[in-house]
């Protein structure tokens, strides 16, 4: 208790000890109520381990996301073996897959004349990249009354690059000063940076691939600068990252106007930066992708699929041309008046064209697919290609055989917890029980105390029972059963438990083939929330989509019509759903919580109820001895 009592002094009584002696019946129900809360909360557990097992047989064996295990659909049963071979060796010019539908089968390819490509256009050197001056006076260079000079950064190297004023005596040309200035960079830099500098025009452009150049004014002397770009501020080569294609190609918002490639339309602004714009160029759906090589300062771009109905539409003297003409070919016309493009390295898009089994062929695409068979061109050919694709048995078996062992590990263990026996000498440890035990104790005590906790469950009796019918009984139109095709339980002591006869299974494969994959695959055309017709999609349904329903029945976190999930996530819940805080189980753990707290707070009133009553039978008894103290007194004095 919180507050401190001082008793049995008048008594001699150790009232704290006959007060706890008076309360064990009623702490007795707390802690019987704790094992029932601690039982339930087993139960609850292992409820919820079961629940994780069958959604890992689910995820392993019924996920669309799988095909190739899952079970529900024909894709599982689509293992193949392919042969690829010319002139009696292996060849790489061709790649195939099948699907389903395919079989045992080959087709030859009598050659293969032409690669499908994608329409691609390559443009010229942009000018986007590198530092420009504007038109230069010699005049006035020859005039600065000092040397001619500015700082010049490659990468990260800084060299000073000087022409005195006896030096530029002999300059009078631009190429002179182009000149000039290159073998000064070749002398700090070394020769291989000589073509850093280039004259075009009345212009020179400071530039290089891979790394970016710098012009900086050098100490105060801010001339030499301002006599090149108008101004002293420093120049960078890599200024076209954060420059507005406007400024760069000399557009405006009004030139793009309009702007359609392959008659969709596409919305770029002229205060778009060489990044964005190829990012809406991208993200729009207009059939191209666009690219800026900063290494060759150009722009490229393709058709997004191969083919010639593919190839890239821009018409003659449409904003588009405009547009386009100043990224890729800015000193050339780039769409000519019949469609077709010139003064930049186009390479057209073109078709796929073999011959199989003695039939031309023309596909827009390198892989297709033809009678269930995906063919891939890498090369082309000449020779003959014979491609061979045989059924592989062997597969199929394993992945029934590893879904088989699976199912039977979730039976056996199932059908464990539903056997096992409990031993009544073990209940859940109190808190002071486990006190007195080591931690090995408590863990051994408490494996006994969980035994044949969800012995009987009438809801994993209920799954096992559905798990069998779903295996034995008939499929409607499938033309076979599981015992034919050698899978079933050889005796009523497996209690579910499946074997595989893999003799007859590969017969059963190799001679009636669809038949097997309809035993498993085959789907009722009744919806799965379609309750009042479970019985007849069940009938209809093939083994694997029957057991992908009871799995759903009992794990699904989505609520069917009637507002319920699965039967043992209504039951015991599961991690990371709100199912983990409403079920069952929690609601039974609440209802104990609340229990142990009524009970405590009886406990706790009952404890000051009986430290009252010894209080007062304190006072009473303090008062007996003052009245006999007194009394004696008066006696003694006559």
């Amino acid at each position: 208790m919180a507050n401190m009592r001082i008793s049995g002094i008048t008594s001699g009584f150790d009232t704290d000890t006959m007060i706890k002696d008076l309360i064990k019946a009623e702490s007795a129900r707390v802690d019987k109520v704790k094992k029932q809360k601690q039982y339930s909360s087993w139960q609850q557990e292992g409820f919820r381990e079961i629940t994780n097992k069958l959604r890992a047989l689910q995820t392993n064996f019924f996920d669309v996301l799988k095909p190739s295990q899952n079970f529900t659909s024909a894709s599982s049963f689509a293992k193949y073996s392919y042969s690829v071979m010319s002139g009696g060796t292996s060849s790489s010019k061709v790649t195939v897959s099948a699907n389903a539908s395919f079989g045992n089968s080959s087709v030859e390819i009598d050659s293969i004349t032409q690669l499908a490509s994608k329409d691609q256009w390559i443009g010229n050197d942009s000018g986007a990249r590198g530092i420009e001056t504007n038109d230069i006076n010699l005049a006035t260079i020859k005039s600065l009354g000092s040397d001619f000079e500015f700082t010049l950064s490659i990468g990260n190297d800084a060299k000073l690059i000087k022409l005195t004023q006896a030096e530029l005596v002999s300059v009078n040309t631009i190429g002179d000063l182009e000149t000039a200035i290159s073998g000064k960079i070749s002398a700090a830099f070394g020769s291989d940076y000589a073509s850093a500098v280039n004259a075009n025009g009345q212009k020179l452009t400071f530039d290089i691939a891979g790394s970016e150049v710098k012009m900086m004014t050098y100490a105060s002397n801010s001339a030499s600068m301002s006599a090149l770009f108008g101004t002293d501020s420093s120049q960078s080569s890599y200024s076209y990252k954060t420059k507005s294609i406007g400024e760069l190609f000399g557009i405006n918002s009004g030139d793009l106007t309009g702007l359609s490639i392959n008659g969709k339309s596409i919305s770029i602004d002229a205060t778009d930066t060489i990044a964005t714009m190829v990012e809406k160029f991208n993200k729009a759906d207009v059939g191209v992708t666009l690219k800026y090589d900063s290494l060759k300062d150009s722009f490229v771009m393709d058709s997004k699929n191969e083919g010639s109905i593919n190839n890239i539409s821009v018409q003659d003297g449409s904003v588009a041309e405009s547009f386009l003409s100043k990224l890729f070919a800015p000193t050339a016309e780039l769409v000519a008046a019949d469609g077709s493009v010139s003064g930049i390295t186009r390479n057209i898009g073109r078709n796929a064209v073999l011959s199989i089994n003695g039939t031309s062929i023309v596909q827009s695409n390198n892989t297709f697919t033809m009678d269930g068979l995906t063919l891939t061109l890498k090369e082309t050919s000449n020779d003959k290609i014979k491609v061979a694709v045989n059924q592989d048995t062997t597969a199929i078996i394993d992945n029934i055989k590893n879904f088989v062992k699976e199912y039977n590990d979730l039976v056996d263990f199932v059908n464990g917890k539903l056997t096992e026996k409990k031993d009544y000498d073990y209940e859940p440890l109190t808190d002071e029980e486990k006190e007195a035990l080591t931690e090995d104790e408590v863990k051994k005590w408490e494996e006994k105390a969980k035994a044949g906790m969800l012995r009987g469950s009438s809801e994993l009796t209920s799954l096992l029972s559905e798990f069998r019918n779903a295996i034995i009984e008939s499929v409607d139109g499938a033309g076979l059963t599981m015992s034919q095709i050698g899978i079933g339980s050889t005796s009523y002591l497996d209690r579910g438990k499946l074997t595989v006869d893999e003799t007859k299974l590969k017969t059963a494969l190799e001679n009636n083939y669809d038949d097997v994959v309809a035993l498993f695959s085959k789907e009722s055309s009744i919806s799965y929330d379609n309750s009042a017709n479970r019985s007849t999609r069940s009938k209809e349904n093939g083994i694997a989509n029957r057991i992908a329903d009871i799995l759903k029945d009992y794990t699904r976190t989505t609520r069917d019509a009637s507002g319920n999930k699965g039967k043992l996530i209504m039951k015991a819940g599961i991690e990371n759903d709100i199912s983990q805080f409403s079920n069952e189980f929690q609601k039974k753990i609440t209802g104990y919580d609340d229990r142990i707290s009524d009970l405590l707070d009886y406990i706790s009133d009952r404890e000051e109820y009986y430290y009252t009553m010894f209080s007062k039978m304190e006072s009473a008894l303090s008062q007996m001895q003052s009245q006999s103290a007194s009394l004696m007194s008066q006696l003694g004095s006559n």
